[in-house]
């Protein structure tokens, strides 16, 4: 393989991760406003949106962990250039990178086989983790994750954290209402 197919795989790579990690933002952030009627507009924007999102997500997931894989598996036999980080974070990364993978598809399958959980939440749960792990993975082997880039990736999952944690706290509410 010559270093043009590499560096386009490359490429193709980071563009798939640029486009991948917004659609899973927006399908955490429109899932959690799913079920929330008192946000109005944004709960009915949310139900129009979420499960397009979530499939949108899914491939581009499909198509990035695919690409991935190959271009990692180039560094790692030499044939494409090593990271200007260390080779250890790299590989770290590519490892929570899989464990993201592995977490949206026990969801994705939970989803459309509703038996195998008895109840969405743990679809949900599923799923923030796997964004939790994709956050994780992205600064970890995102290159480009400085400067202005890497502190919009803080703040918008500081707020997707702060949505998330009103929910939760709405839900123990409302399981355990005070007298």
């Amino acid at each position: 393989m010559n270093q043009a197919v590499a560096l386009a795989l490359w490429y193709l790579d980071r563009a798939s991760a640029l486009v991948l990690y917004p659609a899973l933002w927006l399908t955490v952030l429109t899932g959690v406003f799913f079920t929330e009627r008192r946000f109005g507009a944004i709960h009915r924007l949310s139900l129009r949106t979420h499960i397009e999102l979530a499939v949108f997500a899914v491939g581009m997931m499909a198509l990035h962990a695919v690409v991935g894989t190959i271009d990692a598996w180039l560094v790692v036999d030499g044939i494409a250039p090593a990271p200007n980080y260390p080779f250890s974070l790299f590989i770290a990364g590519v490892g929570v990178g899989g464990v993201t993978v592995v977490l949206v598809i026990v969801a994705v399958l939970g989803f459309l086989e509703p038996r195998r959980f008895e109840h969405p939440k743990a679809i949900h749960a599923l799923a923030y983790g796997g964004f939790a792990f994709a956050t994780v993975h992205a600064v970890a082997i995102g290159s480009d994750m400085t400067g202005l880039l890497g502190q919009l990736v803080v703040a918008s999952v500081g707020f997707v954290g702060v949505a998330l944690v009103s929910k939760l706290l709405d839900g123990i509410r409302a399981a355990h209402p005070t007298q």
